[in-house]
């Protein structure tokens, strides 16, 4: 015969059930506060060909690595281990590039420089991208925003 009985072990059980869904939550709260938001070019948002000026909201930018926000744009939507990549061979439809930060506020934004025929930005189609972060201060780690789609209208 068991020296706990059933009920014990069910409260056991519970208990432990409980303080692991504590701490996964409230680890989720602690990320929550440290994720980029994307602001703008979201939810399928249709653009027409040229400038595309990306927004994103950074809750605490003493965070990032070097202040550093980066924007990771595709053309197809392949995420590993929740950050975007970029198929191989994706020419000038996919870019990666550093975000510049809009005076002493939280939010970065990006325009891409260059405009020629080819270029994603003057290419109509449906469109993935992502802004992440290094993490500083010797901690390992990525943290990044949802991927959000739009698309360029001719």
């Amino acid at each position: 015969m068991d020296p706990m009985g059933k009920g014990a072990l069910r409260l056991v059980a519970v208990l432990v059930v409980c303080l692991f869904g504590l701490f996964g939550a409230s680890g989720a709260a602690a990320a929550g506060g440290i994720i980029p938001q994307l602001r703008s070019l979201k939810g399928g948002e249709a653009v027409t060909l040229g400038h595309v000026k990306f927004t994103v909201y950074v809750p605490d930018p003493a965070n990032a690595n070097r202040g550093n926000i980066f924007l990771e744009l595709s053309n197809k939507r392949i995420v590993e281990r929740g950050l975007l990549e970029s198929p191989r061979l994706c020419g000038f439809r996919c870019d990666i590039a550093t975000m510049k930060r809009v005076g002493r506020t939280h939010l970065y934004t990006y325009v891409d420089p260059y405009h020629f025929a080819g270029n994603w930005q003057d290419t109509p189609g449906k469109y993935y991208w992502q802004a992440y972060y290094y993490l500083k201060g010797g901690r390992t780690g990525v943290v990044a925003s949802g991927v959000a789609t739009f698309r360029i209208i001719g």
